[in-house]
């Protein structure tokens, strides 16, 4: 004997799921899908334990998620729109071409380096005064241990 589906509203739960997802890829927010649907979030939990409706889920954000993306490349593909909106420039360059445009992190920073050879040449002057040998250790070591220091602690990242 097969199940029979609730109706609520008129609707069934199928109905119900559609509208919802429908919502999901005109506005991508769950509050419009749900009013769409005429749901409450609540519905929605227990909907994400049907792994069919997560996959419809997902898709329907991605969906929603490159509308948004076309809407924004077509704005910058304006030339004036760049001048008045340069960082949304900048942020899609560096999700197409992260290689050349997104910040390198890796890389020393200018005031890193400068403290960096302000600390060598103040060790290479102690070194002199106290008649030792300067820079008596490797300078790669010396340069790995000042920079070592200067990293900030993971606990106030």
């Amino acid at each position: 004997m097969a199940k029979k589906e609730k109706i609520k509203n008129g609707k069934t739960k199928k109905e119900r799921q559609v509208l919802f997802l429908e919502g999901i890829r005109e506005l991508g927010t769950i509050r419009h899908g749900c009013q769409l649907a005429g749901i409450t979030r609540s519905a929605i939990s227990s909907w994400r334990e049907d792994p069919d409706f997560v996959e419809e889920y997902d898709a329907a954000r991605k969906d929603f998620a490159e509308r948004v993306e076309e809407v924004v490349v077509g704005i910058v593909l304006t030339p004036e729109n760049v001048l008045r909106s340069p960082v949304l420039a900048i942020t899609l360059l560096n999700a197409n071409l992260p290689e050349k445009y997104r910040p390198n992190t890796n890389m020393v920073q200018e005031d890193t380096a400068r403290d960096l050879l302000k600390e060598l040449r103040t060790r290479a002057k102690g070194s002199k005064k106290s008649g030792e040998q300067p820079l008596a250790e490797p300078v790669e070591d010396q340069l790995a241990e000042i920079l070592e220091r200067k990293k900030p602690d993971a606990d106030t990242e």
